[in-house]
């Protein structure tokens, strides 16, 4: 509905992402592999191809988050946090998957799983981190910070263990200074962006946090957990934290109740998500922090970690209904689009439709919505929605001269 019509409209008209130099390069070429390959195998129904389009965006940052899951398996400690970033940095911030950040922060994650569950530096681990590392180069800013924090990691990982193979701690030391290069792409990106004043206001973004209540439940209740881990671990083996995490967490399960009401949250409902995408980053540092510390030093650790993955997994859980929600409020949307567009060709006015009628569904971009249209046309005879009337900001193609779809059509 917003950036993901756009690149499968140029998908389908101009070819997919080709951009291999630009400063997120790599989560846009790896998320268009499964659009790619539809296409050249000929499909031509545009249903199926945002399909696969959308499965492109997910499935990369669902493999690393569960290959994480799965190499802290035997550390609740560490598989908690794990799943904890999974509900705060994840679950929270990522609904609009066609976002670099999305999965830099996974290949971080991993990185970090990886780092911390390795008692002595082998040819294999190093390997995935050095993948990892290469990965991290041209996907997003947020490297400037996570990139030197994984080279450190990465460098202490080596210096740890008394025995170390040679070849494994070239291997790792290669990782490290990967990291640091894909740190030094970052900085250069964010001083050399094309347009500052939207950095500006898109990093001011991260001050926002609040207004995505989703996000301040989570962080609120794993907060509490953390403090319990930090200061008090041992009242983690009594009632006392579920007690005081019961609220927030049951908040977080009623959150589809905010579809009543409007004000500071929303609608649009999901963009609230998007406001997080950079203080999302600094939770995921706090979170590896955690893991290092008590990697660091076992005596740190607490004593019953099998308390905290059972929260994680609780707190997991809690963000499944809001997600839920906005799911079926975007398929509403386009439902409601799809029934604008049928049978009335050429523009047609968004004043003329019903979507301004029905406010709690409006999750789309005013830019955007002409593509998202064209996208959704079944034949020659469904029309464009234009923007609404007044709308002077970005649009990458006018209304009235899109490029030709061609054979490409939607298909129920």
């Amino acid at each position: 509905i917003g950036d993901g019509s756009y690149y499968l409209f140029d998908a389908v008209t101009v070819g997919p992402y080709k951009d291999v130099g630009h400063e997120r390069a790599v989560p846009n070429l790896l998320a268009q592999l499964p659009l790619v390959a539809a296409i050249a195998a000929g499909v031509t129904d545009l249903h199926w191809l945002a399909r696969l389009h959308s499965l492109g965006w997910f499935a990369l940052p669902a493999i690393l988050y569960s290959l994480a899951v799965l190499r802290t398996r035997r550390d609740p400690l560490h598989q908690a946090c794990v799943v904890v970033a999974i509900a705060i940095v994840f679950m929270t911030s990522s609904f609009l998957i066609v976002a670099e950040h999305v999965t830099a922060y996974a290949i971080a994650m991993m990185a970090a799983a990886w780092l911390v569950t390795a008692r002595r530096p082998q040819v294999g681990d190093g390997a995935v981190l050095l993948v990892l590392a290469a990965m991290s180069t041209l996907t997003h800013e947020v490297f400037a910070y996570l990139g030197p924090l994984l080279a450190a990691m990465t460098v202490w990982a080596v210096w740890r263990p008394p025995i170390r193979s040679s070849v494994a701690v070239a291997t790792y030391l290669a990782a490290a200074v990967v990291f640091v290069v894909s740190a030094v792409l970052a900085w250069r990106a964010i001083t050399t962006f094309e347009d500052q004043a939207y950095f500006a206001s898109a990093s001011s973004e991260a001050w926002d946090f609040w207004k995505n209540p989703a996000f301040d439940l989570a962080s609120i209740a794993a907060l509490v957990f953390a403090g319990f881990a930090l200061v008090r671990p041992a009242d983690l083996a009594t009632a006392r934290p579920w007690i005081l995490v019961a609220p927030v967490l049951l908040a977080l399960v009623l959150l589809p109740l905010l579809v009543l009401t409007s004000g500071i949250f929303g609608p649009p409902f999901a963009y609230s998500q998007n406001i997080t995408r950079f203080a999302a980053g600094l939770v995921l540092v706090a979170i590896i922090f955690f893991m290092w510390r008590h990697a660091f030093d076992g005596s740190t650790r607490p004593t019953a970690p099998s308390r905290l993955l059972s929260f994680a997994g609780l707190l997991f859980l809690a963000t499944l209904p809001w997600n839920a929600t906005l799911a079926v409020l975007f398929a509403s949307y386009l439902h409601e689009v799809k029934a604008a567009i049928d049978g009335r060709p050429g523009v047609i006015a968004y004043e003329d439709t019903g979507l301004s009628t029905k406010p709690w569904l409006l999750q789309g971009e005013a830019w955007s919505l002409p593509l998202t249209s064209a996208i959704l046309r079944k034949s020659a005879a469904d029309g464009v929605i234009a923007p609404p009337r007044g709308y002077a900001g970005f649009l990458p193609y006018a209304v009235t001269d899109l490029p030709s779809l061609g054979p490409y059509r939607w298909r129920e």
